[in-house]
C-alpha cells in the first residue's frame, strides 16, 4: 500500500519532512560577513604595525650595544680584505693568460727562457718529453 498522495503539483510522502532548523541561512550569511570583516581589518591593522616597526627601526640611530660602533675613519690592521675581490680576480686571470701567450726570459744566466703554451705543447708533440734526469747510485729508492 502506498502512502504518496498526489495533490496539483506534485509528489508528497508524509514520511519525509524537512525541518526548518536544520540550517539558518541569515546566520550563516551574517557569520561570514562578520569573519570577512574581520579578516580586512585583522589585515590593515597589521600592515598599520608593520609600518610603524619599519619606521621606528629607520629613526633609531644609536647601536644597541658598543661593540657596534663602527670607526670609518680608522683602517683595519694588516692583512685588510679586498674591496672588489671579482675585480681583482678578473685582473689577475687576464695578466695569468697574457703570460701564457707570451716569450720572455725568466733566468738569462741559466738559459731558461718563457714560451708561449701552444708552442710549448707543438715542440713536445715533435721533440718528446726529455728523459728524467739520471739518479746517482747511492740514491735508491
Amino acid at each position: 500500500m502506498e502512502n504518496n498522495t498526489h495533490s496539483g503539483n506534485g509528489l508528497h510522502n508524509p514520511d519525509v519532512h524537512h525541518e526548518p532548523g536544520d540550517v539558518d541561512a541569515p546566520f550563516l550569511t551574517k557569520f561570514g560577513l562578520g569573519m570577512s570583516a574581520l579578516i580586512i581589518v585583522f589585515m590593515f591593522g597589521l600592515w598599520g604595525m608593520f609600518d610603524y616597526l619599519k619606521n621606528r627601526v629607520t629613526e633609531i640611530e644609536e647601536p644597541e650595544h658598543p661593540s657596534a660602533i663602527v670607526n670609518t675613519q680608522k683602517q683595519p690592521p694588516a692583512p685588510r680584505l679586498q674591496a672588489h675581490p671579482a675585480e681583482d680576480m678578473r685582473k689577475f686571470r687576464a695578466a695569468e693568460e697574457r703570460s701564457m701567450d707570451q716569450y720572455g726570459w725568466i733566468d738569462p744566466d741559466k738559459g731558461i727562457v718563457q714560451i708561449p703554451v701552444d708552442r710549448a705543447m707543438d715542440l713536445i708533440a715533435q721533440r718528446g718529453l726529455p728523459a728524467p734526469p739520471a739518479q746517482p747510485a747511492g740514491k735508491g729508492k
